[in-house]
């Protein structure tokens, strides 16, 4: 007899089953010794596009102006208490963590109120429009310099802050309200109370320190070393509240770490947690199925060797190419033991039936590696090159978990090839030496009742099959697309969770759009985002955003300055005419009983602004530190010129999966050289990008299964019949996600393309049987081929549940989802394969024979 290819890989491990053994341990050690370099890619940006001038330009914002990578420290205030001693803690907390060689910049105060006031008061008029001028002019008139003379006398009296005291004693005239809110809320959208001095929620519930680290968060070494010396420090502190509060019994305040790098820490745990229990569950789940069906502890070696040879080949691939697991391809595991333990599963099962039947050790190698052998290849080879096919998508971690998931799949079969004739063989020789003959089971669990049933009455089984999907098809059009980048952050993430409770606190703060101006000169970049402030706050009043605020808060363009002094040069004359506010002031006063020398200080310092006769530039601007501070969270220069970026803040909870169309329409009125950014506009532009790729997967995926196949069958009819039940599995698939409330989301979108590899397998298997023993009696072809078939086929789709079960219980919402929507998928295609194909097959005897 003429051996095949796969006859003699079979003999050959039947013979050298020890030269297999050997060859595959080193491959083995091999591997794991370069897994052991792996590391964990936290960051959610890192699966997106990295060619998208969306993504491109969010990630860029985020470096350059750094507005997200602060490390959050909340330390929330008990209801009713007061808040000396809490400020007094900052203060302490504040300049242990300045103290870090991991953190460049600690902010936890607005700053000294005098020294605000001493550095922006004299230029306070600067920053103010016509009608903020125009306000100030307003309470500088006699009647109203009488009218602020008695309200300083009621609030000086009352048991207000010595900050506040302080302030009305620097800024008589009430000008730093004008200005001041402007610049501190600026901080972030933060919502503050300014008048504490501190980073201070309005509702006096919460104490914040924005801490400015040395490296990334995406340096996650760095930042577990950062949270552990913060958390350090927190220790250090506590023993020493008595010291810090005095003879106050507030209670312990409490401390919660937050924002990007935490959440960077928190996902590296959570991704290193899915990966050890994906690998776990799945493996335990699927060797417990093995037991099952085949009822022999001893057989589990048959499953967990290929296995194991299969991922540690797959890690080890993964460590030369990639270098780093991220949320995307910790999932690989999973896939690859629900995928690669169908190759055993059928494999094994053709040789069980074969020893059943009277077969010798070879004459079963033989059948094993034959027909069943190249279906196992065909369906290592489609389902390989489903996953391929993710090759055409710019989403890096779907990229990446379809490459390896493909190789794996690959390597997984490989080993099954090789070693499962080598282990047999093993085995073999061990039970001639022991003179027992081993007992050979293969359970079906239920599927022999259903392939018979379907074998027997096919027209009832097709007529209920095309009624269930045409329910299912209609109930797939109401599918919606989930296609926020939040929500492919997992759940439960402590950084998420404090970051979300300080953005509450201060009204908002985090998920702000930027609209990034760009100009040859820091004086046109100034201009552009003056003019898109401006057009922003109309949005403003309209209700579309909450907030805006860019650099024109703290360094307004040169061409306002310039009326803003014409203005004044006209007001010295007579409405801010400094002889007469002064009379009137300190008349005023004495009239209240109060001396002028106590507000001297405050009325110069106007007087300086009131007498400025040159406009503000950056450099004047950057030597003050109050100043530069704020100045560099808006401006910086590159080397194309300078940018400056506007904040955008929407209302809470709005406007998430996409910008306001207002929105878009203030960028594009601006010209080329503004982009707008955020997290709303890169879900937007990925919904578009998902959902091209995912089809163009799918349309790949498909013809590079339909063209393997018509090159193993040789014709197209059995091409068709193999995809025919694949596309119906889908539709079941789909109608069940629908009926369940699942939505499509940018990950499990690829589902469909995975199903298409996975589901095929199932028909080919059965369609190879159907073809071997087609011309068989009717008796011999639905027990010995169909039956059996559909016992390998159940317990290969179960395997894959299991494996695919586990990415079910991930913490990122778009693998577990994935999870969910491929159970789905694989028992829809098993259901399709051993129920549809035999009713089919059993009509297409039936009319042949007629």
């Amino acid at each position: 007899m003429t051996r095949l290819p796969l006859h003699r890989l079979a003999f050959f491990a039947r013979r050298r089953y020890r030269t297999v053994f050997l060859i595959a341990a080193v491959l083995v050690g091999l591997s794991l010794a370069m897994a052991a370099r792996l590391r964990f890619d936290t960051d959610v940006l890192a699966l997106l596009p990295k060619d998208d001038p969306a993504v491109n330009s969010f990630r860029e914002a985020l470096e350059e102006f750094g507005s997200l990578d602060y490390l959050l420290v909340a330390v929330r205030v008990p209801e009713g208490v007061p808040l000396d001693p809490y400020e007094a803690y900052v203060d302490r907390l504040g300049e242990a963590l300045a103290g870090l060689e991991s953190i460049d910049e600690v902010e936890y105060r607005i700053g000294e109120l005098e020294t605000l006031l001493e550095a922006f008061l004299p230029k306070a008029l600067l920053f103010l429009d016509p009608e903020g001028l125009e306000r100030v002019a307003e309470r500088l008139t006699d009647r109203r310099l009488e009218e602020r003379a008695m309200e300083l006398r009621r609030t000086l009296a009352t048991p207000q802050s010595l900050v506040v005291k302080s302030l009305l004693k620097r800024d008589p005239f009430g000008v730093a309200e004008v200005f001041l809110d402007r610049l501190i809320t600026s901080r972030g959208g933060l919502a503050l109370d300014w008048s504490s001095g501190y980073y201070l929620s309005r509702d006096h519930r919460m104490l914040l320190i924005l801490a400015k680290p040395s490296r990334p968060p995406q340096d996650v070494d760095f930042t577990r070393a950062l949270v552990a010396a913060v958390e350090g420090e927190l220790a250090a502190l506590e023993p020493r509240w008595g010291e810090v509060a005095g003879r106050d019994t507030a209670p312990v305040p409490e401390v919660a770490l937050g924002g990007r790098y935490v959440i960077a820490t928190a996902d590296d745990s959570l991704i290193r947690r899915d990966v050890a229990v994906n690998l776990l569950t799945s493996m335990a789940g699927v060797l417990l199925l093995f037991l099952i069906a085949f009822r022999r502890f001893g057989l589990l070696i048959y499953a967990f060797v290929p296995l194991v040879c299969g991922l540690a080949l797959t890690f080890g691939l993964s460590a030369v190419t990639y270098g780093a697991l991220s949320a995307a391809t910790s999932g690989v595991a999973a896939l690859l033991i629900g995928l690669g333990i169908d190759f055993v599963i059928v494999s094994y099962g053709r040789y069980v039936e074969e020893r059943r039947g009277g077969a010798s050790l070879e004459d079963a190698l033989a059948a094993m590696s034959g027909s069943s052998g190249r279906a196992v290849v065909v369906g290592g080879v489609t389902s390989a090159a489903t996953f391929y096919s993710f090759a055409v998508t710019d989403f890096t971690g779907l990229l990446q978990m379809g490459i390896l998931t493909g190789t794996g799949i690959l390597f997984c079969m490989a080993a099954v090839l090789f070693l499962l004739p080598a282990m047999l063989a093993w085995s073999e020789d061990r039970h001639a030496r022991r003179r027992r003959v081993p007992r050979l089971v293969l359970h079906g669990m239920g599927s022999p009742r259903l392939i018979r049933f379907s074998f027997r009455w096919p027209r009832a089984v097709l007529t209920a099959a095309a009624l269930v999907t045409l329910v299912a098809g209609f109930s797939a059009l109401t599918l919606e697309f989930e296609d926020s980048v939040a929500a492919m952050r997992p759940r439960g993430n402590p950084g998420v969770e404090v970051r979300e409770e300080v953005a509450n606190r201060f009204e908002a703060g985090f998920d702000q759009m930027m609209l990034i101006v760009r100009g040859d000169c820091v004086e046109e970049a100034l201009e552009g985002a003056d003019e898109a402030a401006e057009r922003a706050a109309r949005l403003v009043e309209e209700g579309v955003l909450i907030g805006v605020d860019g650099v024109t808060s703290v360094l307004p363009p040169a061409a306002r300055q310039r009326r803003v002094l014409e203005w004044l040069e006209r007001a010295r004359a007579d409405r801010l005419d400094m002889e007469r506010i002064r009379a009137r002031f300190d008349a005023a006063l004495a009239a209240e009983g109060m001396r002028s020398a106590a507000f001297a200080e405050g009325v110069e310092l106007f007087s300086r602004a009131v007498s400025r006769r040159t406009p503000l530039g950056i450099e004047e601007l950057a030597a003050t530190p109050e100043a530069e501070k704020f100045l560099r969270r808006y401006l910086m220069e590159d080397g194309d010129g300078w940018k400056s970026v506007v904040y955008l803040h929407p209302p809470a909870g709005l406007w998430r999966r996409q910008p306001p169309p207002q929105v878009k329409d203030l960028a594009r009125e601006l010209g080329p050289g503004a982009t707008l950014t955020g997290a709303n506009v890169v879900s937007e532009v990925l919904r578009r990008r998902v959902l091209r790729d995912a089809l163009l997967a799918s349309a790949i995926g498909l013809l590079a299964v339909g063209l393997l196949l018509w090159l193993d069958y040789g014709n197209l009819a059995d091409t068709a019949l193999s995809l025919a039940p694949l596309a119906v599995g889908i539709v079941w698939m789909l109608g069940a996600m629908a009926a369940l409330g699942l939505a499509m989301n940018f990950m499990n979108i690829f589902v469909s393309t995975m199903i298409i590899g996975i589901g095929v397998d199932y028909g080919v298997h059965m369609i190879h049987r159907y073809r071997e023993l087609g011309g068989a009696a009717a008796t011999r072809l639905e027990e010995e081929g169909l039956v059996e078939t559909g016992k390998a086929i159940v317990l290969a789709a179960l395997s894959t549940i299991v494996g695919f079960g586990s990415l079910a219980t991930s913490h990122y919402p778009g693998l577990a989802s994935m999870g969910t929507v491929a159970i789905l998928g694989a028992v829809a295609s098993a259901l399709v394969a051993i129920s549809v194909l035999p009713a089919y097959f059993s009509l297409r005897r039936r009319s042949r024979a007629v």
